[in-house]
């Protein structure tokens, strides 16, 4: 039987005290993380920084606490080389399918000095509840467990992202969900036993150009108090007009003050 490692939970008995620097200090890990699409490939990531970012990833939070993730480190120029090709060629196929596609140079993920493969073990939702009956109850308990499953492993990425961001890294996350010719060259290439998915790339390093800050919407915008304020809602058209006009006239700006994504009215 494998043994298990308890990670202790430090308790600060004055949680007051220093809570106000510790959240400065996370608002400010935030607000400088930025998404590179080009890093300084000339730059050698130290080893104690990888392992210090999935150290962050590894203490995060995940549905019955099933921890369903694990992560290849890729250091060699030409394994990099080849997941990024993979995924060139998966989005030249995705996009020729359909007029509104992303425009992103995948071939930039082989400049990464840090490079990591997030995978997923789906047989982690058998902690989740469940029938294990095939009813329809249990189908609807299955899907359930799958959006846990994502939404920790996404998880992990996220804390893994804000420790490569609190290290002076610009970071890159790069979906593969959907990419299923991709995954499967670059499963076989990495060793990937076919009962674990890959879900996500991070990368990070430094950035060879400044990054492009992105406008964020105001915390009005995206919150209400005890009940939903239909002031909020958008419609149909109203988001249309934010992917076509006001989202591009932000990223026009370069990035844009987040006073561009107003409310309805102030369009």
């Amino acid at each position: 039987m494998n043994s298990i490692a308890l990670v202790p939970r430090v308790i600060d008995g004055e949680r007051s005290s220093g809570a106000s620097s510790r959240y400065d200090s996370l608002i400010a890990t935030l607000r400088s993380r930025a998404t590179a699409r080009e890093f300084d490939r000339g730059y050698t990531m130290p080893v104690a920084h990888i392992e210090m970012v999935l150290h962050a990833a590894s203490l995060s939070p995940s549905g019955a606490n099933t921890q369903p993730w694990h992560f290849i480190v890729v250091r060699n120029q030409r394994t990099k080389r080849f997941i990024a090709d993979q995924m060139v060629a998966d989005h030249q196929r995705r996009g020729t399918a359909t007029g509104r596609f992303h425009k992103i140079d995948y071939n930039a993920m082989g400049h990464a000095p840090g490079f990591v493969v997030v995978l997923t073990d789906p047989r982690m939702t058998w902690a989740y509840p469940g029938m294990m009956d095939g009813t329809e109850l249990d189908q609807s308990y299955h899907a359930h467990g799958e959006r846990v499953l994502l939404q920790s492993v996404a998880a992990a990425t996220m804390a893994a992202t804000m420790a490569a961001t609190a290290l002076g890294y610009e970071t890159w996350w790069v979906s593969a969900l959907g990419q299923d010719e991709a995954r499967a060259a670059i499963a076989e290439e990495l060793g990937i036993p076919p009962d674990l998915h890959i879900t996500d790339f991070l990368l990070f390093g430094p950035a060879l150009l400044p990054p492009q800050r992105r406008w964020k919407r105001e915390v009005s915008q995206i919150v209400s108090w005890d009940k939903f304020d239909r002031a909020n809602f958008k419609s149909v058209e109203e988001i249309d007009t934010w992917i076509d006009d006001v989202k591009k006239q932000a990223l026009a700006a370069g990035g844009g003050p987040s006073g561009l994504l107003t409310g309805p009215s102030e369009r």
